[in-house]
């Protein structure tokens, strides 16, 4: 071998780092996910901080555990710090790193980038041991520019690192497993050597796998039952070599509980070297841990799935799900892949074949550490997409598989009618005492190798198109096949950010757009890009304290903070809707402001007092007409509205009845709800709020006029009233 035919693997890595890396630097800074802002300042900045200062214990900051989240910040803020002290004199780095958001995020985001990247070359350096190279190369294609993984490569969160460090253990440990089996088979029967350095770096990754966030721990209960599997194939072949020893079958089981204890004693140790919480209070920080982790497993987690929101989604939601996420490539890929297994079952020539066995075993590892791992994640009811991020690396594999598998089946097939017909119409010709010339029948020709990688490089076209087409918002991307983003919307949670940065936009042309108040949900994706101020819209009281209010995707589907203030803003006509590929990510509503700073200037004042609770301010009757009543031809109207005073924090969900009387002090009608129409209940309010509380009466246009108003605040559970009942005179 050449000396350029041995650095052409590395020459190919090292393009196809930059290919991943180039998508994923691009418009690092466009838009906010609803968790960087906590990822950066709690994964990133504290736990910088506490380690600076020696609180080493103050490293545990999250359950996942996201230590590996902590590192790859740490490099990053270190890295913007080094280069921003060559050209200024910034502060101190512990009062850099609490900076502007905005200030820090592409340091965030660049080592998860960069550390994605080198994975693409790592996958594809790895599968050439175990896969064609043609296959390794295109399925380091497919996952360069999966758009999924392509979207959480350019966020600051543990998913594409776990991702990263659970596909290339699994990778490493079935490279030594097979390592070993070639060494078994051999006949000179060597020990495989437990410092294999596939063995080590498995070990080293599952440990930074279980580091970085929880579906990383899976990768030690993979590997046991991965040892097992390979163990009883092991053992299953020596039955039929009858020169084994009797000794064979204990030294294979005997090496693959070695394989186990070495492999976890490794990835343990990492575990604890890379977590300074481990190094002062190594039971304390595991007890936290796993309190924690049970503790939000079994709350679930609020997702919309098939057209409702819910806390658990059941079981199938990933097999749902998962489809949606992937390119058609990627889908057809992985449906054609299955093909191997048929045709090992119809065609016995296949037997024979190294090639198509060799793909075939390695098929079947990744086909098995995809679907354990979706058994695993389904033993939560908190599920999400991207918690299984880390099956898209081997569905790409996989794709790769079953895409190059039909174009090598169609060149045998071609090749084989071919070479079939030439051999009958050579032995014609051929006298029989001819000697043969030995020229393979089924060696494809230079234009048969170049027609099938032109359909490969096609196929890859058509998966990367994505990139191009859903720049920057990769994460709106969902497979056509099923109905695209629009069907997609109807079906699964969408939105985790996009779309808010261009809200914040048009909120920013407002004359007054640095006085604005606006509800929002996630807020942290908005206000960083906002000139103005805002709150997270996660109770009813936040949209009527607001200027603006903005129903986001995500939140419309989960019906937060409840169905009843969904339904109230999306009865009106928003201002604004900014959409992104055909779907409304976010709704821009003028805010009805029914929580204001005192009675307005037309209200008339009252000073009511209900047990140093609250009071009522003031009231007014609308329209001023004779009785207070417009009249239509079916009902007349009246508005009775109350402007109500929270003296202190109210703990008790307190009813409003409001009863309108006649002269004779017969009540006519009578409402009894929690204030604005049942949208804000008292436990919402802050001490010295005035909350604007419109009772709408309409009544037959017989009805006896209305003198009074009599109105009483009541606990509905207790029937227990604050106060004695207030009266308001209507006037003639």
């Amino acid at each position: 071998m050449s000396i350029n035919e041995k650095g052409r693997p590395w020459l190919i890595a090292a393009i196809l780092f930059v290919m991943a890396l180039l998508p994923r630097i691009f418009g690092l800074s466009r838009f906010l996910t609803s968790d960087e802002n906590t990822n950066i300042f709690f994964a990133g900045s504290n736990v910088i901080a506490a380690f600076l200062r020696g609180d080493l214990r103050g490293t545990y900051w999250h359950f996942y555990p996201g230590v590996t989240m902590s590192w790859l910040d740490a490099i990053g803020m270190s890295g913007q710090y080094l280069l921003d002290a060559v050209r200024t004199s910034p502060p101190p780095f512990t009062d850099y790193i609490y900076g502007d958001i905005l200030s820090l995020l592409v340091a965030n985001r660049l080592p998860y980038a960069i550390l994605t990247a080198l994975a693409v070359a790592a996958i594809f350096w790895l599968a050439r041991r175990v896969l064609p190279q043609r296959v390794a190369l295109l399925g380091a294609l497919f996952m360069a520019f999966d758009p999924f993984y392509l979207a959480h490569s350019r966020v600051t969160h543990g998913d594409a690192p776990v991702a990263v460090f659970m596909s290339l253990s699994a990778l490493t440990f079935y490279i030594y497993a097979q390592h070993h089996q070639n060494l078994m088979t051999t006949p000179s029967t060597p020990r495989s050597s437990f410092t294999s350095p596939f063995l080590i770096a498995s070990a080293i990754l599952g440990g930074l796998a279980a580091l970085t966030k929880a579906p990383g721990q899976f990768m030690a209960l993979f590997v046991i039952g991965a040892s097992i599997i390979f163990a009883l194939l092991e053992l299953n072949q020596s039955r039929h070599h009858g020169s084994r020893p009797t000794s064979y079958v204990p030294r294979i089981l005997l090496h693959w509980l070695i394989v186990i204890i070495v492999w976890g004693i490794i990835s343990l140790s990492i575990f604890i070297l890379l977590w300074p919480s481990m190094w002062v209070d190594p039971l304390g920080t595991l007890r936290q841990m796993l309190d924690e982790t049970f503790g939000k497993v079994n709350e679930g987690h609020l997702v919309y799935f098939l057209g409702q929101p819910t806390l658990n989604p059941g079981p199938w939601f990933y097999p749902y799900v998962i489809p949606f996420r992937l390119t058609p490539i990627v889908l057809i890929g992985c449906v054609l892949s299955l093909g191997y297994y048929g045709g090992k079952a119809k065609a016995k020539s296949l037997d024979n074949s190294p090639y198509l066995n060799s793909q075939l075993a390695t098929l079947t590892f990744l086909w098995l550490f995809v679907l354990s791992l979706l058994l695993f994640g389904n033993l939560s009811p908190k599920k999400q997409d991207r918690y299984l991020l880390p099956l898209f690396p081997f569905l790409n594999l996989i794709a790769a598989i079953g895409w190059s598998g039909v174009v090598v089946l169609l060149n045998e097939f071609v090749l084989g009618s071919k070479a079939e017909a030439k051999t009958k119409s050579a032995s014609k010709r051929t006298p029989r005492n001819s000697k043969s010339t030995n020229q393979p029948a089924n060696q494809p020709t230079q234009s048969q190798t170049l027609i099938s990688n032109l359909i490969l490089f096609l196929i890859l076209l058509l998966h990367i198109l994505p990139t191009f087409t859903y720049y920057p918002y990769y994460l709106t991307y969902f497979n056509p096949l099923l109905g695209g983003p629009t069907k997609a919307a109807e079906q699964t949670l969408m939105g985790w950010g996009e779309g808010m940065e261009q809200v914040a936009g048009y909120l920013n042309t407002k004359p007054n757009a640095a006085e604005l108040y606006v509800a929002s949900t996630p807020s942290q994706t908005l206000l960083p890009y906002f000139a103005g101020t805002g709150e997270n819209f996660y109770t009813n009281d936040i949209a009527f304290r607001a200027d603006y209010v903005v129903l986001y995707l995500a939140q419309m589907q989960r019906l937060a903070p409840s169905p009843a203030i969904v339904n109230y803003f999306q009865r009106r006509e928003p201002e604004k809707v900014i959409t992104i590929k055909d779907v409304p990510y976010a709704k821009i509503y003028r805010g009805p402001k029914l929580i204001l700073t005192d009675i307005p200037a037309e209200a008339t004042p009252a000073n009511i007092g209900l047990e140093e609770v609250m009071r009522l301010a003031g009231y007014t009757i609308l329209p001023p007409e004779p009785n207070g009543f417009i009249s239509n031809q079916d009902n007349q109207t009246l508005q009775l509205t109350l402007y109500w005073h929270a003296l202190a924090p109210i703990v008790e969900d307190y009813t409003i009845s409001v009863r309108a009387k006649d002269a004779s002090g017969q009540v006519i009608s009578q409402q009894d709800q929690w204030p604005v129409d049942g949208l804000l209940p008292t436990t919402q309010w802050r001490q010295g709020d005035y909350v604007t509380d419109a009772h709408m009466f309409s009544l037959p246009p017989d009805t006896p006029p209305i003198t009074e108003f009599e109105i009483v605040v009541y606990n509905a559970v207790t029937n227990q009233t604050l106060g004695p009942p207030i009266t308001l005179a209507n006037p003639p």
